[in-house]
C-alpha cells in the first residue's frame, strides 16, 4: 500500500525492540517495475494541484534556503534525480551542504578528520562503520556529485546504537539540544497516534504496543536530529537526502526546521519521490488514496517502482529468528 511507503523505517531497516537487529538486505541491482506508468516522470505541484516540468521545478528550488529530498532507500531513479539536483546546484553556482541520513555522526567525526579527494575514499571510510546502506550501490553517485560540486557532505544521523540506548532511557534522558528541539516541537495526541499507527502498519502489525511506542519517539527523535543537523550548516542552501518519511512537511523534519529557526523568511521544501501504483493512474488518485487532504510534500516526483519481496514474509522470518536466538 502507498501509505506504508510513506514513512522511512527506524534504524536503517532494523527493528527498535528489546534486541535491535537487522532484515538481511540484497546486494544486487533491484528490478524497476511499471516503467510505462502514464505517471513516471511527471512532477506534482501539491499546493498548484497541477504537473510541472524540471524547470519550472528548478526556478521553485532554487528560492528556497532547505531542500529536503525524501526517497525509497532502494530506488535507484531516486538517487539519480537527487544527483542530477545537486548537479544543478553546482551549475548555478550556489554553495551548499549536503546532509545524508546514511551518515551518522561516528562518521561524520572520521570524515572531518581527512580531507576526501575521491568518492572511493569516502566510502572506505563510511565503510569502517558496520551498516545496511550499501554506498556503493545506492549512493555513490550522489557522493560523487556533491564532492565534483565542493558541496560539504554532512552527518545527519546518530549512530543507531547510541540512538537506541537514548530512546530507551525516555525524553526525559534525552541530550539538552535535542530536548529543546522537540520541546519547541510538541507533538499532538493526534500526531503521535498517526505515527504510531503508521509504524504498526509498516510493521505488518507484528509490534508489541511498547516497541511502537518506543519507534514512535526514535522516529521523533531522528527527525530533530537531521533538523539540527541542516540548522548547523553555513552553506547558502542545506540539501537533505532521506528516506521519504523524514521529509513530512506535517510531523517531520520540515516542521523541525519551522518552529526551530530565528528568521521566519528561511523557506524550505520538500520533495517526496514516489513510486506508482499500478492501479492509480491520476495524480488526484493519490491523494484520496492516501486519506490526506494534501499530501504532506511540496512536490510528488513520481517514479518506476522497485520489485521486492513481501515484506511482511520476511518480517515474519525475522521474528522467528530472533526467537530462536
Amino acid at each position: 500500500m502507498l501509505r506504508l511507503h510513506l514513512i522511512s523505517l527506524m534504524l536503517t531497516g532494523c527493528l527498535l525492540t528489546s534486541v535491535t537487529a537487522c532484515m538481511p538486505s540484497s546486494v544486487k541491482k533491484p528490478k524497476l517495475v511499471m516503467l510505462d506508468h502514464p505517471l513516471v516522470g511527471k512532477i506534482w505541484h501539491v499546493k498548484q494541484q497541477a504537473f510541472v516540468d524540471q524547470s519550472t521545478l528548478v526556478e521553485q528550488l532554487l528560492a528556497n534556503e532547505y531542500i529536503l529530498l525524501g526517497e525509497r532507500h532502494d530506488n535507484l531513479v531516486h538517487h539519480q534525480h537527487q544527483a542530477w539536483f545537486i548537479e544543478t546546484l553546482a551549475k548555478q553556482n550556489r554553495h551548499a551542504s549536503v546532509a545524508f541520513e546514511m551518515i551518522d555522526n561516528y562518521q561524520g567525526d572520521r570524515l572531518s578528520k581527512q580531507k576526501i579527494t575521491s568518492v572511493e575514499q569516502l566510502i572506505d571510510v563510511l565503510n569502517l562503520s558496520k551498516s545496511n546502506w550499501q554506498y556503493e550501490l545506492r549512493y555513490k553517485n550522489i557522493f560523487a556529485a556533491a564532492l565534483e560540486a565542493g558541496f560539504d557532505i554532512d552527518a545527519a544521523n546518530l549512530n543507531s546504537k547510541r540512538l537506541m540506548h537514548t530512546v530507551m532511557q525516555g525524553e526525559e534522558k534525552l541530550p539538552d539540544d535535542y530536548q529543546q528541539m522537540l520541546a519547541k516541537t510538541p507533538f499532538t495526541d493526534q500526531q503521535y497516534g498517526a505515527l504510531q499507527l503508521e509504524i504498526n502498519e509498516a510493521h505488518c502489525n507484528m509490534l508489541p504496543d511498547k516497541s511502537s511506542r518506543s519507534m514512535a519517539l526514535g522516529q521523533r527523535l531522528r527527525d530533530a536530529i537531521m533538523a539540527h543537523s541542516l540548522l548547523k550548516s553555513k552553506a547558502d542552501v542545506k540539501v537533505l537526502i532521506a528516506g521519504i518519511g523524514h521529509v513530512r512537511n506535517d510531523r517531520a523534519v520540515p516542521l523541525y526546521l519551522k518552529t526551530n529557526l530565528n528568521n521566519s523568511e528561511n523557506k524550505i521544501f520538500s520533495i517526496g519521490f514516489i513510486e506508482v501504483d499500478n492501479e492509480l493512474k491520476n495524480a488526484k488518485d493519490y491523494l484520496q488514496y492516501t486519506g490526506y487532504q494534501s499530501l504532506p510534500f511540496d512536490i510528488f516526483w513520481f517514479t518506476p517502482k522497485v520489485q521486492r519481496t513481501d515484506s511482511c514474509e520476511e518480517l515474519r522470518k525475522h521474528f522467528k529468528d530472533m526467537k530462536l536466538k
